[in-house]
């Protein structure tokens, strides 16, 4: 927890008279007085004794200064404001075009005052994040601000600031505080010790934000330890994704919640939720959830190739772009999954896939370093059937040579090879052809896709 580095004028000033009077008292009388002046003796004992009283009196106002510093109390630096009356200030705040910078200023001030009031602020904040009210602290517009956004080069502005709003609403790492609870959050943080702490982790079980989970996952991991409220987080995780709660006018960090929870996941390398997240990985409109397959892939790993390979090939998806991510997160498992080096073997033999699409999925044939999974890999290859596409079977003989010279040790000049193969070859492989359509799928796989082929990208 900070301390403030200096004390109040009243402080410093009484410090100061406690000093003089204690040298003061501390001095003999003056010698040379003449002997028998009575007078002069009560007149010097009652100056002594009226310091000692001034003495007394200072230090009993110093002890009650620190006591306010440090007990629970205003911050001297804030005027006296109780934790109180500056959640409550913070709770009115208004940023406005015109008043931003002394806004921000003054709601920096706020929080530093808070964190200043140490243990004491806790309950107190505590008692608001249990609310679960909160304040932005984005700047609010006049109707005629916005009427002006949206004319001329203001289209352009609300583009940049959609952009913006996209970046932030990803995003756990933040310069200022984007809101009220965000900020009390990082007072606590900043308090530390075991009651901020415990203030944290009943976040974790009121919450029904999922970037509030990530972010108090995130914050207390940070103060303690990468298993810090492992259980607390994961539940909250768990939760929230099997059973969303609306979030009324919600914000750009609201509309990735789901993001934000399998972040959590993550942050946990949590497996519990595989079997879960595979009933989630292709929506209703067919299209694959990215955060979903993130996961899967990421932390899933190889237990999620089942949900990956059935989703490849059941039907429901067709848009390439999806195709291609399911491959890619699929592929890396062949040699070693049968359900991989099925995923392989129906790309090289339909004719759905062009020779993009496989040339991309041999080149990932080559992304292993023990022997046996690429001399399973080669055995894939070599088993090949021959095309009756001279392109398809010179690159695929090409790629066999290659990974026959990597398992042997030997060198192997691929692009020397791809080279003695010509311009005209290469122009023709991946060239369009006269439909201009060398990379459709066929029709069973949808009518709306566009750009083809599907590209399995190399890694």
């Amino acid at each position: 927890m900070k301390k403030f580095p200096f004390l109040t004028k009243a402080a410093s000033g009484a410090l100061t008279a406690a000093m003089i009077l204690t040298v003061g008292c501390g001095q003999a009388p003056e010698t040379g007085a003449p002997s028998g002046s009575s007078a002069s003796a009560e007149a010097l004992q009652k100056e002594i004794a009226s310091l000692k009283k001034k003495l007394a009196d200072a230090r009993s106002r110093i002890d009650s200064l620190r006591a306010q510093l440090n007990g629970a109390g205003a911050s001297a630096v804030d005027g006296g404001l109780s934790a109180e009356e500056i959640i409550d200030e913070l709770m009115n705040v208004k940023l406005t075009s015109k008043n931003r910078r002394a806004a921000e200023r003054r709601v920096q001030f706020l929080f530093e005052s808070l964190i200043q009031q140490g243990d004491a602020a806790v309950p107190h904040v505590r008692a608001f994040l249990n609310k679960m009210e909160d304040v932005e602290f984005t700047v609010q517009r006049s109707d005629e601000e916005e009427e002006g956004r949206g004319r001329g080069r203001g289209r352009g502005n609300d583009w940049a600031e959609r952009l913006r709003g996209r970046a932030r609403g990803s995003s756990l790492d933040f310069e200022k505080p984007p809101s009220l609870r965000i900020g009390l959050m990082d007072v606590l943080k900043e308090v530390d010790g075991s009651s901020a702490e415990a203030a944290l982790g009943e976040v974790l079980s009121k919450t029904a934000r999922g970037f509030e989970v990530a972010y108090v996952a995130k914050t207390i991991r940070s103060m303690i330890g990468p298993d810090a409220f492992r259980d607390e987080a994961v539940a909250a995780a768990h939760e929230l994704l099997s059973d969303p709660i609306e979030v009324p006018n919600p914000n750009n960090f609201d509309r990735n919640s789901q993001r934000y929870l399998f972040s959590v996941l993550e942050m946990y390398n949590d497996q519990t939720f595989i079997q879960s997240a595979q009933g989630l990985l292709v929506r209703e409109d067919g299209k694959i959830d990215g955060t979903v397959l993130d996961y899967l892939d990421d932390v899933g790993k190889e237990q999620a190739m089942d949900a990956i390979y059935q989703a490849f090939n059941g039907g429901q998806v067709t848009d390439r772009g999806d195709l291609s991510s399911l491959a890619r997160a699929g592929l890396k498992y062949t040699g070693s999954n049968p359900q991989a080096n099925q995923m392989f073997k129906d790309i090289m033999s339909s004719d759905e896939y062009d020779m993009r699409v496989k040339w991309s999925a041999l080149r990932e044939m080559d992304d292993a370093e023990d022997d046996t999974t690429l001399q399973v890999r080669l055995n894939l290859m070599q088993g090949l059937q021959a095309s009756g596409d001279d392109a398809t079977d010179k690159v695929v003989e090409m790629y066999t040579r290659q990974m026959e010279a990597k398992i042997s040790g030997e060198e192997f000049d691929m692009r020397k090879e791809m080279q003695s193969l010509g311009t005209d070859f290469w122009r023709n492989t991946f060239g369009r052809g006269e439909s201009g359509d060398r990379g459709s799928r066929g029709n069973n796989r949808g009518e709306d896709r566009r750009n083809q082929p599907t590209i399995v990208p190399a890694p």
